[in-house]
């Protein structure tokens, strides 16, 4: 077996395993990549522990890497992961041993994948001069066989990610006609508030439990009850019953609400006697 370099911390050994590893990557013509200008290669997205992967080869060395060939293991699709998430995984790289039918494993240590840190592996993997020596088995007829083990540790973390807008305070009136003859509940017109859709709902003789004697109201968030179990937003709002007479008007305040798939309406079952 040729000199294969790691980091610290990793070790190299022979396994006989006809595949050991989770993704395996086999490039044809290698010596071509030089001369069609590819510096680096991006394999497939492939997925390993609920997440999904992506080797990553320079062919020549990275930046640092000079006359050695970079290997890496990158995690993609992380939009879909929450608010300062990471993962954290066991990873091994594999260069397959064709005249010896065996894989060289480059066994590393746990590493934890983040936002500031997408990809992990090694700069320095192979030298370019052991990887062609013809003895090694490594390249043959111009063929190799790359691979990457990757196991992801237990991680329960969960995370929230929150956006404040700067909503400018808005006034929506409703009218209400032969308000004594009303006997049901009653919706207002939807209208659009911080890109959000609300109405206000209103029981003339009042909700369960007021026996007629108070007029209920409530605001309502449209579509929140489809919201995902984790989405919130935030409300901050005012309703009044406007005296035409004397302007002596009722209002009542929400100083702050959290609306959300559980929690989509709030208000006041007595906001005022009838």
């Amino acid at each position: 077996m040729g000199a294969i370099v790691a980091d610290e911390g990793s070790e190299v050994s022979m396994e006989s395993d006809s595949s050991p590893a989770r993704y395996l990557l086999k490039i044809e013509s290698f010596s071509l990549l030089s001369d069609n200008g590819i510096n680096k290669y991006e394999s497939n997205e492939f997925e390993s522990s609920g997440y999904k992967w992506k080797m990553i080869i320079y062919p020549y060395g990275d930046g640092s890497g000079h006359d050695h060939i970079s290997i890496y293991l990158a995690i993609v699709g992380t939009s879909s992961l929450h608010a300062g998430w990471e993962v954290n995984a066991t990873l091994s790289f594999l260069i397959f041993d064709q005249i010896h039918d065996n894989y060289v494993v480059i066994r590393g240590m746990e590493r934890r994948f983040r936002n500031i840190k997408t990809e992990w592996g090694f700069s320095k993997c192979i030298s370019r001069a052991t990887f062609k020596d013809p003895s090694n088995g490594y390249l043959v007829n111009d063929s190799c066989i790359f691979g990457v083990d990757v196991y992801v540790n237990s991680n329960h973390g969960v995370g929230e990610c929150m956006l404040l807008k700067d909503v400018k305070a808005y006034k929506h009136e409703w009218n209400i006609s032969e308000f004594t003859k009303l006997k049901n509940e009653l919706f207002s017109e939807e209208f659009t508030v911080g890109g959000y859709k609300w109405k206000i709902l209103l029981y003339p003789t009042g909700c369960s439990g007021q026996n007629g004697e108070s007029i209920s109201i409530y605001l309502e968030l449209v579509g929140a009850k489809g919201f995902d179990c984790r989405k919130r937003v935030h409300g901050k709002y005012s309703i009044s019953v406007k005296d035409q007479i004397s302007g002596a008007h009722r209002k009542m305040t929400v100083g702050s609400y959290w609306f959300s798939a559980a929690c989509y309406i709030w208000g006041w079952g007595a906001f005022m006697t009838r």
